[in-house]
């Protein structure tokens, strides 16, 4: 969904001015929690990608991908799950070094990178259905009704991955 679209789903203020905000979100979670700043790895590993993921990277069915799964902890406490699919095409050039990053943060090598493109970005409310939403919420004993997410597209050297941010509940508080 579009910026315009997104004001007519009425978010709180809160979310939206995350949702729209430019820049690193790693960056601001760093200043946010004085340094208290960790990435918990959920999974890493080689899948075929979602329709929804094959369509906005332009990639044909059947296509594997090198997908992460974090949680970004301020003060110990998780506020975004993070999904990122490199599709395996770009592994085989400057995006192999993004599979090897451990418990380091995605954002602050990409926007580090002087040839990282960001595309425009993409809102979306997740409900329970989801997949996403489900991973997003397995550790939360009451998990909410919806969850505020954006999907951005990046390229580094032309080559393209596709992250997924959800802002859980205790990032607004």
């Amino acid at each position: 969904m579009s910026r315009q679209q997104l004001s007519l789903l009425h978010p709180g203020h809160a979310q939206r001015q995350l949702l729209t905000s430019s820049g690193s979100l790693t960056k601001k979670i760093i200043q946010h929690c004085d340094g208290a700043f960790s990435v918990e790895v959920l999974s890493q590993q080689f899948a075929p990608l979602r329709h929804t993921e094959r369509t906005r990277l332009r990639l044909q069915a059947g296509q594997l991908g090198n997908i992460r799964t974090v949680r970004l902890h301020c003060n110990q406490h998780p506020w975004v799950f993070a999904h990122t699919v490199i599709p395996y095409s770009a592994l085989r050039r400057s995006l192999r070094r993004l599979t090897q990053l451990g418990s380091r943060s995605l954002g602050a090598v990409l926007h580090r990178s002087r040839v990282m493109e960001r595309s425009h970005v993409e809102y979306a409310r997740f409900q329970p259905q989801h997949t996403l939403y489900q991973q997003a919420t397995a550790h939360l004993k009451q998990p909410p009704k919806v969850l505020w997410g954006r999907r951005i597209l990046y390229r580094i050297d032309g080559n393209p991955l596709l992250v997924h941010e959800l802002f859980l509940p205790e990032f607004n508080q």
